[in-house]
Order: C-alpha cells, then sequence, then structure tokens
C-alpha cells in the first residue's frame, strides 16, 4: 500500500518534469533555430514489480523549422543538413540561428553572442570570416588598350579623345590618340600620336598594315610610356600595351577604302581606380560575395557547417547554441557539398515549435498529473482507513 503512495509520487515527478519541457518549447516557440526537445521515460522496478517511472533523458526534434525572410543580406539559413560554428572564447559552439552581421572591425559575427562566425577551407579547415582589410579595392594599373574597326584609306586624321585610363595610385589618366595618315608616301602606314588635354604629344610611333588590309607583322601591339611629368597625375609614369589585331585577322584594326569616314575605336582592358565596398551577402554555396562601386566582385571566404552524425550528442547552452559532448562523428565542410546542406541568404530558420503536439501533450501531462494525484489520495485515504481499524 506504502508502494502506490510512492508510485503515484513519482508520476507526480514525472509529468511535473515533462510539463516544464513542454512550457519551454512554447516559450521559445517564436526563437530563431530553436529545436523543439521531447522528454523519454521508463519504468522502476525489477522481477516484475513496479515502483513508479522517472525521467531517462530528453530527444532533440531535429526537424527543419520554417524559412523566413528577413532582407538581411548577412542573415543566413541551411537548407538541409548542417549547424553553423561559431567561436566563443576559443570554444566551438553550433547553432541554426543564422542572424548574422559584420562588426566595425570587419568581423562575421553572431548577433546573439558576438562570437566570430566560422568559414571553411575546401579541406573542412575553419578560420575567422574577417573583411576588414576588404573595405575597399585597392587600385590596378590599366596595361592595355585594345582597337578595333577601320581607319580609311581615304581620311587623312582620325582621332579618339578622351581615353581614361588608371595609373598605379588609382589616378584617372586622360588622353587623346590621332592617327594620321601617311599612305601616300608609305603604303598601310599611319602614325600614332598620344596627346595630353593639352595637345602635348606624349608619344608618336607608326602603325602598318598589310596589302590585305589587316595589320602588318610588328603591328600587332605598341608599347608606349606616358610620362610622369605630361600626364596631370602624382608623378607615376604609366606602360601601355596598344593592341590593333592580328595579321590575316579582321576582327581587330584595318585600314581599308571606307571614304573620309574612319571608326576605329579604343576599349580599355584592365585597371581601376580605388573602389569601396557596397555590399556584402553570401550565395546558396555560402561563398561570401563582396560588391563593390566600380561593379567588381570578390568571393574570398565560405561560411562553414558542422554535420553531426549523431545530433543527439549535442548539449543546448542555450541563446540557440549547442556544444558537442564528443567530437566523435562530427564533420566540416562547406555548404552544398557532400552531406552539407545549402544556404539561403536573406532569411533565418524560425523555432520547429509544433503547438498543436505541444498542447496536446500539455493536456496528456495534466491529466496525468491528475490521475497521479489521486492514486496518491486514495492511498493516503487506505493508510488512514488502517491506521484508525480497531480489533
Amino acid at each position: 500500500m506504502l508502494q502506490s503512495f510512492f508510485n503515484g509520487l513519482s508520476g507526480m515527478v514525472v509529468f511535473s518534469q515533462g510539463l516544464n519541457t513542454i512550457s519551454n518549447n512554447v516559450a521559445n516557440m517564436n526563437t530563431p533555430g530553436f529545436k523543439a526537445v521531447n522528454n523519454f521515460y521508463r519504468s522502476l522496478g525489477e522481477d516484475g514489480h513496479g515502483i513508479g517511472a522517472k525521467l531517462s533523458g530528453e530527444y532533440m526534434d531535429e526537424s527543419a523549422g520554417t524559412i523566413r525572410d528577413t532582407g538581411r543580406a548577412t542573415d543566413l539559413a541551411v537548407i538541409g543538413e548542417g549547424y553553423f560554428i561559431v567561436e566563443k572564447d576559443g570554444v566551438y559552439q553550433y547553432t541554426r540561428n543564422g542572424q548574422f552581421v559584420f562588426d566595425d572591425d570587419g568581423f562575421l559575427k553572431d548577433t546573439v553572442s558576438d562570437g566570430y562566425v566560422m568559414g571553411s577551407g575546401p579541406g573542412g579547415n575553419l578560420y575567422r570570416i574577417d573583411i576588414s582589410t576588404m573595405k575597399t579595392l585597392p587600385p590596378e594599373a590599366t596595361t592595355e588598350l585594345s582597337f578595333s574597326g577601320n581607319l580609311s584609306t581615304g581620311d587623312d586624321e582620325h582621332e579618339i579623345p578622351a581615353v581614361s585610363v588608371f595609373n598605379t595610385l588609382g589616378e584617372e589618366v586622360t588622353f587623346g590618340i590621332r592617327f594620321v595618315n601617311n599612305t601616300a608616301t608609305t603604303p598601310g602606314e599611319w602614325s600614332v600620336v598620344v596627346e595630353s588635354d593639352s595637345g602635348i604629344p606624349l608619344w608618336t610611333g607608326q602603325l602598318n598594315f598589310g596589302l590585305d588590309g589587316s595589320v602588318s607583322t610588328g603591328s600587332e601591339s605598341l608599347s608606349i610610356t606616358i610620362p610622369s611629368a605630361e600626364n596631370g597625375t602624382a608623378g607615376v609614369a604609366l606602360d601601355l600595351t596598344l593592341t590593333f589585331g592580328t595579321p590575316g585577322d579582321f576582327s581587330g584594326s584595318t585600314s581599308f577604302a571606307g571614304g573620309t569616314v574612319s571608326t576605329l575605336g579604343s576599349e580599355v582592358v584592365d585597371g581601376r581606380g580605388s573602389e569601396g565596398l557596397v555590399a556584402a551577402s553570401f550565395n546558396d554555396k555560402g561563398a561570401l560575395n563582396l560588391l563593390y562601386s566600380n561593379g567588381d566582385t570578390e568571393e574570398p571566404y565560405t561560411i562553414g557547417l558542422a554535420y553531426f552524425d549523431n545530433p543527439q550528442d549535442l548539449r543546448h547552452m542555450g541563446d540557440g547554441f549547442y556544444v558537442a559532448n564528443t567530437l566523435q562523428g562530427v564533420s566540416y565542410g562547406q555548404p552544398d557539398t557532400g552531406i552539407f546542406g545549402s544556404i539561403q541568404g536573406n532569411s533565418i530558420e524560425s523555432s520547429n515549435v509544433d503547438l498543436v503536439r505541444e498542447f496536446a501533450e500539455m493536456i496528456i501531462a495534466q491529466r496525468g498529473y491528475q490521475a497521479a494525484s489521486h492514486v496518491m489520495d486514495v492511498a493516503n485515504t487506505m493508510i488512514e482507513t488502517l491506521y484508525q481499524s480497531k480489533g
């Protein structure tokens, strides 16, 4: 009879523990990346004699939550398997909550813990994502101008004005190029004159064409130097290659009879000034895309993910973070490779708490607690009856 009293007491204990888990799930229904927890129970006793029940453990619901758009480019969600890796005080923590932002020092950090979000190389090596040296794109000097179109043999002179290139300091250098027809004295020859904005000659050379109208051998390209004293910059000379085409090929520069109108034009092949970073985002493979003011892009890092053979080995530390009880069965890698899921930017994963299920579990816990309490009342009444009996 006394055992039935303790059996009822154990029932009240386990149902109250179950209600505690349910209430925590419900409280976190709007917590990004939160994984609901279910309790397991087991009976006590041996040799067929039951002595109540106890909580045997907890099981994390591994199902994915709903993906919600946030409009912030550095908010990330995992589609499929994997956890984000965050370094905090030298310890790796794992989360499905991808609320990340770059701090003032250029590090990608978790907004909840202020920990460092880890990137991953192809071999799974981990590193901090740091763009402190990438907020501006360093200048690159222009090295080549490419020409295409026709220099008409009936045209005395053709000018390409205001060609703009960059020197090694990222300064813009502007000059004009004038082509003078020498075919009256030397068939197929044109003088090339590079001039400053004020008309001062900076470089002079010759460009020759064959009888078929394509560039002659030796005229495929011309190397020029614009002196620093003449280009209006901070004292940096500029070396350029003028590319005109290939002998026998008519896709570049040509010299045919075309009346008095020439169509030759130039295209700047490379070079840029110093450009500022205007946007940072991640693609579905987790690669960080940096967009600069001139339209250039860089992809210096890839977000890292962790995969666990047994996710139940993870221990919840609060704030949506987990730590691994053991590093056995954990793999690090890049999204959209092998076992790892892909990344969706501008999004976070919502909690996977199912309110309908939690309410059902709540009713079961309540009824179970009431029933166990009633068992204790009955056992107590029977014990009182026994104590009051006479004879």
